[in-house]
Order: structure tokens, then C-alpha cells, then sequence
């Protein structure tokens, strides 16, 4: 029997690389269900007043129908068992699940130290400092936030800002009312395992986290 031309041999070698190699883009793809999109939206008022919660709930589906992932959001003022410590003004966590079980933790956070620190310190938790002043110079922090993730990108998106005539201790307006969007769609360019770094400057620390 002839041996494969060298050329050859370097292309086979590489499919069988890229078949086998967990760390390849094509490979982790591929290895996501393919999500259906979804849409949810909220209007939340009289924020914060009498430690009153923002709950969100929301469960993504594959093609076949079957819940993959499951959205949780909450403010500081949720006083249940969470998923997570729940802090600021709204916070939402994504969470892999199979039937009622978690399978993952929260996976807002980025892969990165200080994120896998502490369960406020990612782009999942919104401050009201983020919807206003210089920090709307920084969308991916502030008002649109996008994070691409498992064949996934979630879009998360604040509008009908209002703020209450009352100033918080540092003499700011306090939130008064917003509207929350969550949208959810396939994305092929999405490899990680867990949210990407966003994209784009750092905003400065009175913005984030």
C-alpha cells in the first residue's frame, strides 16, 4: 500500500486534530444546543421603594424545545434562597440547567479572576450610576449590554429611565422607574464557555463593576 502524499498527510493530521481537540472553536460550537430565540420585557416602578423586588425569571429552550438555561434576576432587596447573592439595583444570573437542576454556575461572569470572585462583579448586575452621566459612554456597562457565550448571544437592554425626586446619601437621584429587555439568539461566532470580555474601553470604576 502507497503512503499518503505529504500533503496529504498534513491534512489528515490536522481534521484529526480538530476532531479530537475539545479547545477548537469548530469543536465547542458545536457542542452548545442550538438555543430558539427569545424575548422578554419589564417595566419596573417605584424602584426600590419599601424594599420592593424586581423578579425576572426566564427559561431558554433548544430547538427541540427542551429548557437549557435559565435567566434569574432579582435586586438587592430579594431576601429569598437565590442562585446567587443578589445586589444593586437589578441583577440578572444565567444559569446551564437539566430539568430543575443547575448544571453551571453563573455564566455572566467572565472567565477572569476577579469576576469569578464574588457573584456582584460582573456585567449581569447593573448599578443606577451605570444609566446616567459619563457612564452612558460606555453602553456595553451602562444601557446595552450584549454577552456571547455557548452559540448564544444575550442582550440585555435599560430604557424609560426615570429618576425619583429624592437623592441618595452621596446627594444623587435615586431610580425611580426603568423597563428591562432580554433577548436571546443564535450565534454561531459564540465559542466560550462562559461571557466573553466585553468589547470596547473599560469605563472607570465609578461605572463599573
Amino acid at each position: 500500500m502507497k503512503s499518503l502524499p505529504k500533503t496529504w498527510s498534513v491534512i489528515v493530521a490536522f481534521a484529526i486534530i480538530h476532531a479530537v481537540d475539545p479547545n477548537s472553536s469548530q469543536v465547542q460550537a458545536g457542542n452548545w444546543p442550538v438555543v430558539r430565540s427569545l424575548r422578554e420585557t419589564r417595566t419596573f416602578t417605584n424602584v426600590g421603594k419599601d424594599n420592593v423586588d424586581t423578579p425576572l425569571r426566564a427559561l431558554i429552550k433548544d430547538s427541540a424545545g427542551v429548557s437549557v438555561y435559565s435567566v434569574i434576576c432579582h435586586s438587592g432587596n430579594y431576601e429569598g434562597r437565590g442562585e446567587i447573592n443578589f445586589s444593586g439595583d437589578f441583577q440578572c444570573a444565567l444559569f446551564a440547567v437539566k430539568g430543575e437542576a443547575r448544571t453551571s454556575g453563573n455564566l455572566l461572569a467572565v472567565d477572569a479572576k476577579d469576576e469569578r470572585s464574588a457573584d456582584w462583579w460582573n456585567r449581569g448586575r447593573m448599578r443606577s450610576a451605570q444609566l446616567r452621566g459619563e457612564c452612558l459612554a460606555y453602553p456595553e456597562y451602562s444601557t446595552m449590554r450584549h454577552f456571547k457565550l455557548r452559540g448564544m448571544r444575550v442582550t440585555m437592554r435599560y430604557w424609560d429611565i426615570e429618576w425619583s425626586a429624592s437623592k441618595d446619601q452621596q446627594g444623587n437621584p435615586r431610580l425611580g422607574q426603568f423597563a428591562f429587555s432580554l433577548d436571546v439568539s443564535p450565534d454561531r461566532t459564540a465559542h466560550t464557555n462562559a461571557a466573553q470580555r466585553a468589547v470596547g474601553p473599560e469605563p472607570p470604576a465609578q461605572c463599573y463593576p
